[in-house]
């Protein structure tokens, strides 16, 4: 990430340091000057598309630390420091989980690319649309101080085969953020 920044904020000091703006010798009028890219537009798109793909990378390791969450369902840790099985106490991972949702959804709602706008919009929507699925069956996985395994799995396990209270949304969410991550690195690729 620091190679591709640097790379583009030399490629940036290319453009300004080369760029003179010297009259067109074969021009009519001799105050014509030279036009080249707009370098204000130019930096601009590069910030606008950098700052996405450090999100984007910031909302993949949040969204990732579900993934790693949803390992610990119906598991506590042993004295030893190993997990053993501890059957449908699985409330402050899905409380976890869906803190971490409002976190990406948080993220996402500060970015600004004209450029990304869509795939802005449709990962900020699929973030929205997995926080309000938990908060919305959370009478299987909140208000009990039993939140069943199976429960706990269809929430945040994408590889489940029910996916019915949130795991479908948290697919789509991943789903969506890896367009928007690979969007945001076509973007910034267009500048090198």
């Amino acid at each position: 990430e620091k190679r591709t920044l640097s790379a583009i904020l030399m490629t940036l000091f290319l453009f300004i340091s080369c760029n003179n703006s010297g009259g067109d010798t074969a021009s009519a009028n001799p105050d014509e000057s030279a036009k080249g890219p707009d370098l204000a537009v130019i930096s601009k798109k590069i910030t606008d598309s950098n700052a996405v793909v450090l999100v984007v990378k910031e909302d993949e390791a949040l969204l990732s630390s579900i993934d790693e969450l949803s390992k610990a369902i119906g598991k506590k840790i042993r004295n030893d420091g190993a997990l053993d099985n501890e059957a449908n106490r699985n409330e402050s991972l899905i409380a976890g989980a869906y803190e971490i949702s409002k976190l990406i959804t948080q993220k996402l709602s500060v970015l600004n690319s004209e450029e990304l706008k869509e795939k802005i919009k449709e990962a900020k929507k699929c973030s929205e649309k997995f926080t309000t699925k938990l908060r919305d069956s959370h009478a299987e996985l909140g208000s009990t101080r039993n939140v069943q395994d199976d429960n706990a799995k269809r929430a945040i396990l994408k590889t489940h085969g029910n996916k019915d209270k949130g795991a479908k949304e948290l697919k789509e969410l991943s789903e969506s953020l890896e367009k928007l991550s690979k969007a945001a690195q076509a973007a910034l690729g267009g500048f090198s």
